[in-house]
């Protein structure tokens, strides 16, 4: 319940808090979205997307753990499109594409909120990172942060790492 208004509230209201910083409603939203966010995490749990992206700023400190997530989330959620279907149908609907019926169209609303953001451009080619650092990265989420990818039902983190940052450097697909 908190999750999807939260994100409900971030379709909203994020691009327009990006555009008109004065737009006190919009920002208003995103802190209400940011706060019940916490909420979530603090009673579950972040998902492993969190773990790559901060074994990503770990090698690359000028890396904005924002920043990282938005260029790997569509790898990152592309790849439950086969175990949380229903899921991802239930965040693109509550992203604003009520329209919604298969996984994929959440990747989609994500990518409209990244280009209404001015963020779809952000490649990690740009902060250094290069495939042949994906090893060491893949190791560093799964050794700090490995605990993460239980929530993410995860079977072999290492494989599934590594192809997810491919998919990432190339396009963030």
């Amino acid at each position: 319940m908190f999750s999807l208004k939260a994100i409900e509230l971030i379709g909203r209201s994020l691009a327009t808090a990006v555009h008109e910083g004065g737009n006190d409603d919009a920002r208003a939203d995103v802190v209400l979205a940011n706060t019940l966010t916490g909420f979530v995490e603090t009673l579950s749990s972040c998902t492993g997307e969190h773990a790559i992206e901060h074994a990503l700023s770990a090698f690359h400190p000028a890396l904005p753990h924002g920043a990282g997530l938005i260029m790997i989330s569509k790898a990152y959620w592309s790849r439950f499109f086969g175990s949380s279907g229903d899921k991802l149908v239930a965040i693109a609907r509550a992203l604003g594409h009520a329209d919604a019926q298969k996984p994929h169209d959440f990747v989609t609303a994500l990518t409209d909120l990244q280009k209404r953001c001015n963020v779809s451009a952000l490649r990690l080619s740009g902060y250094g990172v290069r495939p042949e650092d994906f090893g060491k990265i893949a190791d560093n989420a799964i050794n700090t942060m490995g605990g993460l990818f239980r929530v993410t039902h995860a079977r072999s983190y290492a494989r599934i790492l590594l192809r997810l940052l491919r998919n990432a450097i190339n396009n963030h697909r």
